[in-house]
C-alpha cells in the first residue's frame, strides 16, 4: 500500500521534514549509487506565495546533506516571460544554495536535448542534465520534488506531477497548453518520475497558481502542513484532497492513474496524519475581477482554458490591479468569429493565439493598421503576451522586477550563459 505522511509544521520547518521523512521513507534510504540528491521546488516566480517556500527547501537541503548525500542541487526552469537566475536572486534560493554549499542549476542555460513524449509526435527538448542526470541515470541519482500547494486555473491543481512542466522548453511549453495539456503533463510524468515528493502546504494558494498582490488575503491560508511520499501521484491525491478536490476532477492525475503510474484510489493511500480535518475547497479559478475598459471578444467555435483565455487573463489582472495598467483596447482570442462582431473592434487590439491569429489579423490589420495589431502565437506564448500587454497598458516589463539594479547583473550574466528562456521584449 503506497504510504503518504501529513506533518504539522509547528515553529520547527527542520524538525516536520524529519519527521515526515521518518513517517514515510527515510532519507538515507532514498540515497543511491552516486550520493547525488536533485531538489525541483516550484520556483515558477519571484512573486509572494507563488514559490515553494525558501525555508522548506533549506530545510531539505540541510536534511539530506546530514543523510549522507554527497552532492545536493537545486534545480528549476522558471515559467515563461522569466529567467531562472533573476527568480533564484528574488525568492532567496540562490542565497540558500550559498550558505549551504548546495549548487544552484538554472536549467533555462542549459544544453537542450530532444525528448519523445509517448502520446505526441513532435518531440520536445529538455535540459541536457535532466535528461542525463535524472532519466538516463536514475538508478544512480535521487531526485526530489518540491511542489507548493496551489490550485491551478487550467489544471485545477499543480503539484507533484505538474512540477515536471519546468523540463520542457521555454519555445515548446506554448505548444500543448491547450485542450492537450493534462495528456502532456501525464507524459512528462512518465518519463521522469521523482523519487519522493515533498508538498509545501506552509499556506494553500488558491484563485490559481498566482496569487494577485492586491488581493492576496484573498488566496491565501496558512496551513502548516507538510505532505510527502514516494508514490507522487498518491502525494498528489492526498495534496488535491487538502484543497477540496478528488482525483475524478483533477485531469491529469486521472489519466496518470490511468497509465498505471501509481496508486490515485484514496481507499488505497495509507495516510499517515489527520486528513479529515481539511473540510474546504478552494477556488482554483482566478478572481473575477478584470479592467472595465478592456473588450474581451471569444470565438464562438473554440475557446481553450488551458491556453489562450486564462493565460492571458491572468496576465490582464496582475498588470491591472498590481501595476497599475490603463485599458482602453480589445484582446481577440480563440476560434470561430462572426464578422460583423470584427468589424465592430476599434483601436488597438491583441490577437492571443494561433486560431484567432489565423482566422483575424489579415482582417484586422486591414481595417486598424499593422501598428495597432499586437499578437501572441501558439496556444500560451507568455513572453509575447507580456510584451504584447505592457505596451498597451502603459508599463515597463523591467516594472515588474522587485529591482532593477538588483536583477541588472543577473540578465546579463543569464544572457552570456546561454540562457534559451523567452522574456518580454524589455525595450
Amino acid at each position: 500500500m503506497s504510504r503518504v505522511g501529513i506533518v504539522d509544521i509547528g515553529d520547527n520547518i527542520d524538525g516536520a521534514v524529519r519527521a515526515l521523512f521518518d513517517k514515510t521513507t527515510p532519507g538515507k534510504d532514498l540515497l543511491k549509487e552516486s550520493g547525488r540528491v536533485y531538489l525541483k521546488p516550484n520556483g515558477i516566480d519571484f512573486k509572494p506565495y507563488a514559490f515553494t517556500d525558501t525555508r522548506v527547501v533549506k530545510a531539505l537541503i540541510e536534511y539530506f546533506y546530514d543523510c549522507g548525500a554527497s552532492e545536493i542541487f537545486v534545480i528549476e526552469n522558471s515559467t515563461q516571460a522569466n529567467m531562472t537566475r533573476i527568480v533564484f536572486k528574488f525568492t532567496g534560493y540562490g542565497d540558500i544554495c550559498k550558505e549551504t554549499g548546495a549548487r544552484a542549476v538554472y536549467l533555462d542555460e542549459e544544453e537542450l536535448v530532444g525528448v519523445r513524449l509517448p502520446h505526441f509526435e513532435e518531440g520536445v527538448s529538455f535540459p541536457r542534465l535532466v535528461v542525463e542526470e535524472l532519466i538516463e541515470r536514475r538508478t544512480e541519482n535521487t531526485y526530489v520534488s518540491l511542489p507548493k500547494l496551489k490550485t491551478h486555473s487550467m489544471s485545477t491543481v499543480t503539484l507533484g506531477v505538474k512540477n515536471q512542466m519546468a523540463f520542457p522548453s521555454h519555445t515548446d511549453r506554448g505548444y500543448q497548453h491547450n485542450y492537450n495539456l493534462h495528456r502532456y503533463l501525464a507524459d512528462l510524468y512518465k518519463v521522469v518520475r521523482p523519487d519522493y515528493t515533498l508538498i509545501d502546504g506552509t499556506h494553500a494558494v488558491f484563485n490559481g497558481h498566482y496569487p494577485l498582490e492586491t488581493f492576496l488575503s484573498q488566496s491565501i491560508e496558512r496551513l502548516d502542513v507538510l505532505i510527502g511520499g514516494k508514490d507522487t501521484l498518491s502525494v498528489d491525491v492526498v495534496g488535491a484532497r487538502v484543497l477540496g478536490y478528488r482525483i475524478d476532477e483533477v485531469k491529469h492525475l486521472a489519466i496518470v492513474k490511468g497509465d498505471g503510474l501509481g496508486e490515485g484510489d484514496i481507499e488505497k493511500i495509507e495516510v499517515l496524519g489527520n486528513l479529515s480535518r481539511f473540510r474546504k475547497r478552494y477556488p482554483c479559478d482566478i478572481l473575477d475581477k478584470m479592467p472595465d475598459d478592456v473588450r474581451i471578444v471569444r470565438g464562438t467555435e473554440m475557446l481553450c482554458p488551458e491556453g489562450c483565455d486564462l493565460n492571458v487573463r491572468m496576465v490582464l489582472q496582475l498588470l491591472y490591479f498590481d501595476h497599475g495598467g490603463k485599458g482602453g483596447f480589445t484582446i481577440v482570442m480563440g476560434k470561430g468569429f462572426d464578422r460583423e462582431v470584427l468589424e465592430s473592434i476599434e483601436g488597438r487590439v491583441l490577437i492571443a493565439g494561433d486560431c484567432a491569429i489565423g482566422e483575424t489579423q489579415e482582417i484586422l490589420e486591414s481595417r486598424l493598421g499593422r501598428k495597432n495589431i499586437f499578437t501572441s502565437p501558439t496556444c500560451n506564448r507568455l513572453a509575447d503576451t507580456t510584451s504584447a500587454l505592457c505596451k498597451l497598458m502603459g508599463i515597463s516589463p523591467l516594472e515588474l522586477l522587485p529591482s532593477r539594479l538588483a536583477a541588472a547583473k543577473d540578465l546579463i550574466l543569464a544572457k552570456l550563459k546561454g540562457s534559451k528562456a523567452l522574456i518580454p521584449d524589455l525595450m
